[in-house]
């Protein structure tokens, strides 16, 4: 009887219990991820009328390049770039750390009067996306005209603006997503004959860029997230004496 319980009592020691970090590594083992991996939608506009914007595309390529060469062990930069007449519609897909350093790159950008941006705003960081929808970096032009793209107003709410952009981009990466190898050149060659209706409207994006709300963050106000320090006092700490806690639920 006793031999019986010092083995239940040593099955049970043995035993181990799958943590909710052990799962999750196991999926991004399973993944082929070594970080998690996050999502930002930020859209830009392009500093000057006369700006070559193959040019614009190619300085986002060198530098997705040259993150890649600087963090060797991180999460690939993937994404798309749309390349309007007069702004940029960007979706990454990285690691935390390079979206940081993007981030900081728009408002370096935003500071030099000689660069191709001139504001940009961040509409969703998303964390921990279960899939990649791009599955390389690309870019592409599109040199579609609207008209009445300053006089663009509208009675709905940022949030279903943001929505609605949000919505668009998920559903050209679905369709990209789908596409074969072979014909994926050809499809984002052609994204304003096929699917038009999930790319963004230029009167939309700059009605965005040019009205402040809190539902959009600035490059600015993003990094400054990670660079103020975090202090907080409690109520706690400004009463004397300080108040002895005797159990560590108290």
């Amino acid at each position: 009887m006793a031999a019986d319980m010092v083995e239940r009592n040593e099955s049970g020691q043995d035993a181990h219990r799958i943590s909710l970090l052990e799962v999750i590594e196991d999926r991004n083992r399973a993944m082929n991820k070594k970080y998690l991996v996050h999502r930002l939608v930020y859209i830009s506009k392009i500093r000057g009328t006369n700006v070559d914007r193959t040019a614009v595309g190619n300085h986002y390529e060198q530098l997705t390049k040259k993150l890649a060469a600087d963090y060797p062990g991180s999460e690939p930069i993937t994404g798309l770039m749309l390349i309007y007449l007069k702004h940029i519609v960007h979706i990454v897909e990285t690691s935390s750390d390079l979206i940081l350093r993007l981030i900081q790159d728009l408002r370096a950008m935003e500071l030099d009067e000689e660069s191709y941006v001139s504001k940009s705003k961040i509409l969703v960081v998303s964390h921990d996306i279960n899939t990649r929808l791009y599955q390389q970096w690309q870019f592409r032009t599109l040199d579609i005209v609207e008209h009445g793209i300053e006089a663009y107003d509208t009675n709905e709410s940022f949030e279903n603006l943001i929505i609605e952009v949000l919505t668009q981009l998920l559903k050209l990466g679905v369709f990209l997503f789908k596409q074969p190898k072979l014909n994926l050149k050809n499809a984002m060659d052609s994204l304003h004959d096929k699917v038009p209706e999930h790319l963004p409207q230029q009167s939309v994006v700059h009605y965005l860029l040019e009205e402040n709300d809190s539902s959009m963050v600035t490059p600015q106000e993003y990094i400054e997230i990670y660079e103020k320090p975090f202090d907080t006092s409690l109520e706690s700490d400004m009463v004397w004496p300080i108040p002895t806690r005797l159990f560590p639920y108290n």
